[in-house]
């Protein structure tokens, strides 16, 4: 299975840029995936999933409705229902039904995983301090989801 892990905010909009340091803190230390930066948004997220049958991203989230710091998991599933994706213009449900009608070889296979933040609205390049003070943390809970991920898509060895 090709697999890509997909970073994704902007760094100079406080806890937005989230998905992007995580992403960078973990590229050595899963390699059965790649793992890819970016500042897009809407269907210029499509260049970097073409080709790939499974895509993780990472991003931020803000519903009021958890602690800062706190990750949110949605699948495939939930965007069939029309999550919205992120704080970006077009849902990704969107973006991969527009795709498979045009052709194009995109991933079936969605997870999103989504850190709750405190502000991406202002212009700032460090995070703030609630998310600063769990920043490691919230990386490693990040890398743990991802590998349960990685490896529930194994399939089972059979002994014969």
């Amino acid at each position: 299975m090709k697999r890509l892990i997909l970073g994704l905010g902007n760094d100079l909009l406080t806890d937005d840029g989230i998905g992007i340091y995580i992403a960078e803190k973990i590229k050595s230390e899963i390699s059965r995936a790649d793992i890819i930066c970016s500042a897009d948004s809407g269907f210029g997220l499509l260049d970097h999933m073409l080709g790939y049958d499974q895509v993780i991203l990472i991003d931020s989230i803000i519903t009021g409705k958890t602690k800062v710091g706190e990750i949110h998991h949605f699948s495939s599933s939930d965007f069939s229902q029309r999550v919205p994706f992120s704080i970006h213009s077009t849902d990704i449900i969107s973006i991969l039904e527009y795709s498979r009608k045009c052709g194009f070889s995109v991933p079936n296979k969605i997870e999103f995983l989504a850190v709750e933040i405190e502000d991406n609205q202002t212009f700032n390049e460090s995070f703030s301090d609630s998310i600063e003070s769990q920043k490691d943390q919230i990386v490693q809970n990040i890398k743990s989801r991802i590998n349960n991920i990685i490896n529930n898509q194994i399939p089972e060895l059979v002994e014969g």
